[in-house]
C-alpha cells in the first residue's frame, strides 16, 4: 500500500497540513527504581481466596492446623523415644 489515499482530496490535505503536533520525547522504558516501586506498590493476590470461597475450603482451613500439629507431635514422639 504505497498509495496515499489523501492525494486525491486536496482540501483535506491542506487542512491536515495546517496542524503541527509536537510530541514530547519521554523514555518508554522505566528505570530500575520505578520498576521496584511498581513491584512493591502492586496489589498482591490472596492465596487463600479459592479456599475461602467454598465450604470444603473452610473446613480444610480449620482441620489443616490440627492435622499438622498432630503430625509434628507424632514425629517428635518417634524421634525422642
Amino acid at each position: 500500500m504505497s498509495q496515499d489515499p489523501f492525494n486525491k482530496e486536496h482540501h483535506l490535505c491542506t487542512k491536515l497540513d495546517e496542524y503541527h503536533i509536537d510530541i514530547p520525547d519521554f523514555p518508554m522504558k522505566s528505570n530500575r527504581w520505578e520498576r521496584i516501586i511498581n513491584l512493591l506498590a502492586s496489589p498482591a493476590k490472596d492465596p487463600l481466596d479459592p479456599l475461602i470461597s467454598t465450604t470444603d475450603g473452610l473446613i480444610l482451613l480449620k482441620i489443616a492446623p490440627i492435622i499438622g500439629t498432630a503430625a509434628l507431635a507424632l514425629i517428635q514422639a518417634l524421634i525422642f523415644l
